[in-house]
């Protein structure tokens, strides 16, 4: 399974540059949408770290997972961006999206070939077996981080 490394690696790296991004909005900057069919940084964090829960429970389907108030209902996919004021600080998202995504490379490195190829106990649309979906999410995560990227250089941009 030499495809677990990798994915370790991926998860590692995503979970520094997108925390690099994230810290270094200045106040109501992670509010920013340059036009209003694009979603904010903060927004863009909390969908992230919601996702690292379904992360988590793909990997081990009998973990209590942590959640904090609101979530879901900010962050599933699907939903409605809200009022500012409703939205977890910054430093609160950024140190769950870290700590979710350390679970997540220690489960990587406890998995067995037999649960990887095993079917998923979620049922999405992309993948059956936990390897697939768990695969998928990193591809998710990294294409956030590409809207976060343009999101952060157009915010730099404006601040002169």
């Amino acid at each position: 399974m030499q495809l677990i490394p990798f994915l370790q690696k991926g998860f590692a790296t995503s979970s520094s540059r997108i925390a690099k991004i994230a810290s270094e909005m200045k106040g109501d900057e992670v509010f920013f949408r340059p036009y209003d069919k694009v979603n904010h940084l903060a927004w863009e964090l909390g969908h992230l770290t919601f996702m690292r829960n379904t992360i988590i429970k793909i990997l081990n389907p009998a973990e209590k997972l942590s959640v904090y108030e609101g979530e879901k209902e900010a962050f599933a996919p699907g939903t409605s961006l809200l009022a500012n004021d409703a939205y977890t600080k910054m430093e609160d998202l950024i140190s769950v999206f870290q700590t979710r995504g350390e679970r997540i490379i220690t489960l990587l490195t406890e998995i067995t070939p037999e649960q990887w190829e095993a079917e998923s106990i979620i049922k999405l649309p992309f993948g059956k077996t936990v390897g697939e979906q768990v695969s998928f999410f990193l591809l998710h995560e990294n294409t956030h981080y590409g809207e976060m990227s343009y999101l952060k250089n157009i915010i730099v941009r404006l601040r002169n």
